[in-house]
């Protein structure tokens, strides 16, 4: 769980929450942990399942009683409660269906295929050559999509830092770290110098921690 303050916003169970604590911060919010959950096994208890029947993370409970799953939601929420919530969320009617857009793209366009690129990677499910090759097809004319959309803009689709860019960074974190090699982060340039831009803002940093690049991806599990 995760304790925003100061005015105490939330208690949430973790999981990579990079886009939940990067709005809270940019908010002036900090983010606690609630200490020894344990994947696996905190979420399967009764007292957790009572509050979140998916037995998901992360999840989120407010001071007042609120409970959310699902990181979006989690996110949006910690993003509106501060006084960066315009900037993070925007003004008009536009500006928020645009960055609500480049929200959607981060979960479906990025994580989507590389959870199936990272997740054999780390020796939690098994190297499918087929769904490899697919999913690498998909995450490259999504990068493709992404550095035309970052020519000659600081930020995705304003002026300056969005949840839009906090999103789609947290979607490419772990591509970074295992997929995203220095191959392809000189084919994409521009979204690698948008994406160091956007994680080492020191407003955020801590929300995302050192970069952690790597320099030539694994092709299969033999290599």
């Amino acid at each position: 769980m995760i304790f925003i303050k100061p005015t105490p916003l939330s208690t949430l169970f973790r999981l990579t929450p990079e886009k939940i604590e990067a709005a809270a911060a940019l908010n002036g919010r900090t983010v606690d942990y609630v200490p020894n959950f344990v994947i696996g096994q905190t979420n399967k208890t009764p007292e957790f399942l009572a509050d979140f029947p998916m037995g998901r993370v992360p999840t989120f409970r407010s001071a007042s009683g609120l409970t959310l799953f699902e990181s979006d939601a989690i996110a949006q929420y910690a993003a509106e409660s501060g006084p960066a919530s315009a900037q993070l969320l925007g003004v008009t009617a536009e500006q928020r269906a645009v960055i609500r857009q480049w929200i959607g793209f981060a979960d479906h366009e990025l994580f989507e295929p590389l959870t199936t690129l990272i997740l054999w990677r780390y020796g939690m499910a098994p190297f499918n050559e087929e769904a490899e090759k697919s999913a690498f097809q998909r995450l490259n004319v999504s990068l493709e999509v992404l550095e035309e959309q970052l020519q000659n803009r600081q930020y995705i689709c304003s002026e300056q830092l969005s949840l839009a860019d906090i999103s789609v960074a947290a979607g490419l974190y772990w591509g970074f770290g295992q997929v995203i090699d220095r191959e392809l982060r000189a084919k994409y340039s521009q979204t690698t110098e948008w994406y160091l831009r956007v994680i080492q803002d020191g407003r955020i940093r801590s929300a995302f921690g050192e970069k952690n690049f790597i320099e030539v991806r694994k092709i299969s599990p033999r290599q």
